[in-house]
């Protein structure tokens, strides 16, 4: 249930990012910067949340928990950071950079999700 709920917020965290993304790359709605790392810090701690419960389920990966641990702490200093980083007429690296980074983040909280139903099936049968 912690698994199915947090990879649920992680999705839906993602997407309304990808969607402010796009208006702040665009011009507009500025003003939804706060919203925007307000919904990035819920997708990092969904990822962690996953990397946890993979670290905690039988036969589990440790390994897969650091990396949503550490892959969290490098997307939140990205989009953080954001500012400070590459500024003028090369910042589209760090923007694109980060979107990549969130586009990661996701897939990665998929695989940990598909990977704690697979040993969830496994461990019941």
């Amino acid at each position: 249930m912690v698994v199915r709920l947090a990879l649920m917020v992680l999705r839906i965290a993602v997407l309304l990012n990808l969607l402010t993304g796009i208006l702040f790359w665009t011009g507009n709605a500025d003003s939804l910067v706060p919203v925007h790392m307000g919904l990035g810090i819920l997708a990092v701690l969904s990822l962690w949340t996953l990397g946890f419960t993979q670290a905690l389920t039988p036969g589990g990966s440790w390994g897969l928990a650091l990396v949503a641990a550490v892959f969290g702490i490098i997307l939140a200093a990205s989009g953080g950071a954001q500012d400070q980083i590459l500024a003028g007429s090369s910042h589209w690296v760090i923007q694109g950079t980060h979107l990549l980074l969130g586009l990661v983040a996701i897939g990665l909280g998929e695989w940990i999700g598909r990977r704690y139903r697979h040993r969830s099936v496994t461990l019941v049968s």
